[in-house]
């Protein structure tokens, strides 16, 4: 469902697993200012989003998957 969700909203998963050692699922969405990416960690029901350039990006929220959609960077991007 998650998977969905992040599809509808314009994110992709990549292969590349930025956090080094860690286990999950990582999918980002370009945008002309930066890059949006989360990361879903295996085994876990928390989340960590991302904005800024793909490799130093800066953490913008860390918690429950259920309140990360509700995040400005993973809602759906306007025509």
């Amino acid at each position: 469902m998650l998977d969905t969700q992040l599809t509808k909203a314009g994110f992709f998963e990549i292969s590349d697993t930025v956090e080094p050692h860690q286990p999950g699922t990582t999918y980002v969405r370009p945008r002309a200012l930066e890059t949006v990416r989360i990361f879903i960690p295996a085994g876990s029901s928390e989340v960590a989003v991302y904005a800024g350039p793909l490799r130093n990006s800066r953490l913008v929220f860390r918690g429950p998957m259920e309140q990360a959609l509700r995040l400005p960077w993973l809602l759906p991007l306007s025509n």
